[in-house]
């Protein structure tokens, strides 16, 4: 495992993790069905492998942590899976967020941020927490590892663990 991974992870076992909404929909339709992650669209753009990466994070951690922002993203992303499969991927999406704790940012602080009008309320929701949990946060988005940086968090980006891994790496 890459030290600066390794080093993450200890600082931040025992606070938890924040799944960014689009990791959070692979974690979700992975655990569902491996073989549907290639085919809806939503999560296309990810492998298998990635899957296994975000299962792999999340698992060193003692909870994983949302907000209500992402929770709503991760609905709305969720509807956009045919009607067929939406009870039994409930089902999952249910039992998750059973074991899922939840950090509340306060709407005020959101809306006095000079960053809101740049990344909007969820990914804002995702920096707030992290710098008021001292979580670490699993991202694919490069402006919002770039914000997290800037404001002293753990971030880690999921290219990041591509990379790692197509050296022969693991995280």
């Amino acid at each position: 495992m890459n030290g600066y991974l390794a080093g993450l992870l200890r600082k931040h076992r025992s606070h938890g993790i924040i799944i960014d909404t689009n990791l959070l929909l692979l974690y979700l339709v992975g655990i569902y069905s491996r073989p549907f992650i290639a085919k809806f669209k939503r999560t296309q753009k990810y492998s298998v492998e990635d899957f296994d990466a975000v299962v792999g994070l999340a698992g060193n951690f003692k909870s994983i942590v949302t907000t209500p922002q992402i929770l709503a993203e991760l609905s709305n992303l969720s509807f956009q899976m045919p009607k067929s499969k939406l009870r039994e991927y409930f089902g999952y999406l249910v039992d998750l967020l059973q074991k899922v704790r939840e950090h509340y940012v306060e709407k005020d602080q959101l809306i006095r941020s000079n960053l809101l009008a740049r990344i909007g309320f969820t990914d804002l929701s995702i920096i707030e927490a992290a710098k008021q949990g001292d979580y670490l946060v699993l991202t694919d988005d490069f402006e919002t590892t770039g914000y997290l940086h800037a404001s002293k968090c753990g971030v880690i980006n999921l290219n990041h663990i591509r990379t790692i891994q197509w050296f022969g790496h693991t995280p």
